[in-house]
Order: C-alpha cells, then sequence, then structure tokens
C-alpha cells in the first residue's frame, strides 16, 4: 500500500463571525421553537376565524416586543450581572431580592 506524503499541513476554521441577521435568527428559532408550526391549528380550531388567529399573534408579538425593550432598558440602567434578581434587589429591596432569587433557584 502506498500512502501518499503530506508535504503541507493547511489550517482551516470556521470563521468567528455573527451579523445581526444570524443573531435574530437564533434568537427567534430559541424563543418560538417549534410551536409556530403546531399552535395555529388548535387556535384555529378553538376560533374559528383566521383573522383573530392572526390578531391573537399580532398582539401577542407587541406584547413580547414591549417585554423585551423594558428589559433593555433595565439592562442599560443596571449594567451589573445578576439579571432580574438586580432589578428586584434595587425596586423592593434586599429581602425581596432574596426571595426572588430563591424562587429560581429552587
Amino acid at each position: 500500500m502506498h500512502s501518499p506524503a503530506v508535504t503541507k499541513t493547511e489550517s482551516r476554521q470556521l470563521p468567528r463571525a455573527l451579523g445581526l441577521r444570524h443573531a435574530v435568527a437564533i434568537v427567534v428559532g430559541t424563543i418560538i421553537g417549534s410551536g409556530i408550526f403546531l399552535v395555529p391549528k388548535e387556535m384555529m380550531q378553538a376560533v374559528g376565524s383566521a383573522k383573530v388567529v392572526y390578531l391573537a399573534w399580532i398582539v401577542g408579538g407587541l406584547l413580547s416586543i414591549f417585554g423585551a425593550l423594558t428589559y433593555a432598558e433595565l439592562g442599560a440602567l443596571k449594567p451589573q450581572a445578576g439579571g432580574e434578581y438586580v432589578y428586584v434587589r434595587d425596586g423592593y429591596g434586599p429581602l425581596a431580592g432574596f426571595l426572588y432569587a430563591w424562587t429560581w433557584f429552587v
């Protein structure tokens, strides 16, 4: 058997860059998941009108955007490690912050 001699090794690496489009696709895929394909059928059976189903998705999307913008504002206001614990602690005191964090931990 004859094996070819390797004279030069090439090091190829994937580019380490994610653009805005990629990041949005990852977040949307994580949050929505496969439910986007399963839930509309059940909604149509319960409601019976496509317009009402579309309206429900739009209202839900707007409420999600409001929540996301609220967290973005809080994150810009309090750039600290701790996430929601920091917001509850600073807003309602250390006991409320501890209880909130403990309920998420347990």
